[in-house]
This record gives C-alpha cells, sequence and structure tokens, in this order.
C-alpha cells in the first residue's frame, strides 16, 4: 500500500493551502473531497490583502472587483466611511475562487480524489490511515480541512473546545461597480448584516455569533427589502455555520491537525474565515515538512506556526465580546481617525491586534 507523505482531507482554501506547500516542496499528497468543483459555498468571497499577499499565486483572474472604501452603518441608522487609499479587499465568488484554488494545487503536484466520506481514521506510531467506503489509504501525516462539520475533528475526538456561529446569505442583481463594502450592525445584536459590491451583483448576508438569534431566509429577506425595496428580487440563499475555538485548543495529536473552520480559524469578531484558513493550512504543511526534513516533530512545530493566529483569535473574541455588549461605545471610539486607521490595517494589512486594543482603550478611557 502507497504510504503518501499527507493526507489532506477538504479542498477547500485551508486545504488547498497546506496541499500546494507540501506538493511544491516535492512531498507526496493526496487531496479527498466529497464535492466536485465548482461547487456552491456559502461564503461571502470578500479576501483581504492579508489573505491575497499570503497565497502562492495571483488570484487576479478570478478576482470580480477591488473595494478601497467601507462603510460602518450604526443601530441608530448613522453611518461611518471609512476611506483607504489602498485597496481593503478583493472580490471573488466563493465557488470560482475554490475550483481555481484546486486548479493551482493540482498543478502543483497534488493529487484529488474524490470519495464519499470518510468512515474511520487510525493514527499510528509513524502513519494514519483513513478508510472511506472503497478504499483505505495511508499517510505519515493527516490535516483535516473539512469545514465546519469536519469528519476528522469527530473521529479523532478532538472537538470539546469547538464553537459555531451562523451567517446566511444571498445575492442581488444590481451595477454595483461603485458601490462600498458595507458593515450593518443595525439588524443583528451580536454580528452584523454586510453587502459586498461584485461588479454586476451585491452579496447581501447576515452573521450571528449567537445561536439564539434566529437567522433564516425570511430575515434576510425582509432586510434585503429594507434596504434595496420590497421588490428586490435575491437569489442563491444559503446558510452556512463558522467554526470558532483555535484560541482555546491546543492540538495534542502527533500526526493529526486541524486547518480552516475545521480547526476553529474563523475571527469572531469580523467572521473573515478565508485568511486564517489559508494560514492555518500553510501552518500545517510547513509543520509537516519540518518533520520530513529536519526531524522536528510535526506537533510542536504546528504550535509554533499557529501561535501568533491563535493569540490574535483569542484577542478577537474579547473584542467582539466587549463590542457587542456595548456596540454605541464602540462606534463613538470608531469616530476617531486614529481607531479607524488601525482598525482598517488589522482587517485589511493584518496589524497585530494588540496594538489595535491599545489604541481603543486609550480612546476609549476619553469617550
Amino acid at each position: 500500500m502507497k504510504v503518501w507523505d499527507a493526507i489532506v482531507v477538504g479542498a477547500g482554501p485551508a486545504g488547498c493551502a497546506c496541499a500546494y506547500d507540501l506538493a511544491s516542496a516535492g512531498k507526496s499528497v493526496v487531496l479527498l473531497d466529497k464535492s466536485e468543483f465548482p461547487r456552491m459555498k456559502a461564503c461571502a468571497g470578500g479576501l483581504t490583502m492579508k489573505t491575497v499577499r499570503a497565497l502562492r499565486y495571483s488570484i487576479a483572474p478570478i478576482v470580480r472587483q477591488n473595494v478601497d472604501n467601507m462603510v460602518l452603518e450604526e443601530r441608530d441608522s448613522s453611518a461611518i466611511p471609512v476611506r483607504n487609499k489602498k485597496s481593503i479587499c478583493v472580490m471573488t465568488e466563493r465557488s470560482e475562487l475554490d475550483a481555481y484554488c484546486l486548479a493551482k494545487t493540482i498543478e502543483a503536484g497534488a493529487v484529488f480524489q474524490r470519495i464519499r466520506g470518510i468512515d474511520g481514521i487510525v493514527e499510528d506510531s509513524d502513519k494514519v490511515v483513513v478508510t472511506t467506503q472503497t478504499d483505505s489509504i495511508s499517510g505519515r501525516f493527516l490535516v483535516g480541512a473539512d469545514g465546519v462539520n469536519s469528519q476528522v475533528r469527530r473521529m479523532s475526538g478532538d472537538a470539546g473546545w469547538f464553537r459555531t456561529a451562523f451567517a446566511i446569505e444571498a445575492n442581488l442583481k444590481r451595477d454595483a461597480k461603485e458601490e462600498d463594502l458595507v458593515f450593518d450592525f443595525a439588524p443583528v445584536m451580536s454580528g452584523y448584516g454586510w453587502v459586498f459590491p461584485k461588479r454586476d451583483h451585491v452579496n447581501i448576508g447576515l452573521f450571528a455569533l449567537d445561536k439564539n438569534e434566529r437567522l433564516d431566509r425570511s430575515t434576510l429577506s425582509a432586510y434585503i427589502g429594507r434596504r434595496f425595496g420590497s421588490d428586490a428580487k435575491a437569489e442563491n440563499f444559503v446558510g452556512q455555520h463558522a467554526g470558532f475555538g483555535a484560541a482555546q485548543h491546543r492540538p495534542d495529536k502527533d500526526r493529526i491537525f486541524l486547518a480552516g473552520d475545521a480547526g476553529g480559524f474563523v475571527d469572531a469578531l469580523t467572521g473573515e474565515g478565508i485568511y486564517g484558513a489559508v494560514i492555518s493550512g500553510q501552518a500545517a504543511a510547513a509543520a509537516i515538512l519540518s518533520d520530513l526534513d529536519e526531524g522536528v516533530r510535526a506537533k510542536q512545530a504546528f504550535i509554533k506556526h499557529t501561535e501568533s493566529l491563535r493569540q490574535n483569535l483569542q484577542i478577537a473574541e474579547r473584542a467582539a465580546a466587549s463590542f457587542y455588549a456595548n456596540p454605541e461605545r464602540g462606534f463613538r471610539a470608531m469616530k476617531t481617525p486614529l481607531l479607524r486607521r488601525a482598525v482598517v490595517k488589522s482587517y485589511a494589512d493584518g496589524l497585530d491586534l494588540s496594538r489595535v486594543v491599545r489604541v481603543a482603550r486609550e480612546i476609549l478611557s476619553r469617550v
């Protein structure tokens, strides 16, 4: 039986980021997924500039729109415009993004294989065996990048720390070339509504951290009607959970690692998931390469490579709890240019959140 250097389950941004780096380094890697690509996937499809820079290849062919202006809307119907000299993010369609990243990963040398699901996982001292309905696949390492409902996380018994939030979205056809990105904090108590412009349509949705806030098609339809008029005809309604908890998770498996939503690498403050997916996927690849090429234990390397990301996610969780407990106070602080610049630098470019929090505390002590 062939023993792959790595088995990666899930061919989204996290799985492809991991498999691409491993294949580019000359390692044998098999990438497993239940879906045929392109696939429908609930995701607003905005990639911050820190995410664009983290990717190993240009995604220019699939960018729908560059966004350099953002509007933060308050619960009292006022708004804070955020202007930036450089792009804040780029807009993509998630189905196109996933298919593009998978094609790049296959070009790098990864082998893609569709499966119906996973029946079992066994971790030995020198390998991991993944059993599917039709095959047994052996690898020196296993990376679970199979999303919020990760079979790898569940079957490896590594899930007590994991939490979820929920988002629902739809698309509305309209000329959006001149529209700004919008985060609207009025419609959801523990989250926000968003409007992402994508040239010939907008992606519009609602995100809530609190499971008790009911978000469904009728809730989103009512919100779309309020923003765009009762005759607005949205389509492609889809809901999706997001995975949290990486900040509290201490990996304890020697040969099994979790990345992306499967590993809880979503930002609780912004709901951003693709950046955490890419960085955690690349961290898993770096850890495996450290073990295979340098004899450094992969588990310790993975903990080290994700340490900064986990610390930022922990700060984001605390900031989200503080902000949603008293959003009016947070908006008063956001009206100061200094904090706005720091927030944009953090969201778009990856400025360390601890610095943003320090600025916010200084400003809040005076407002």
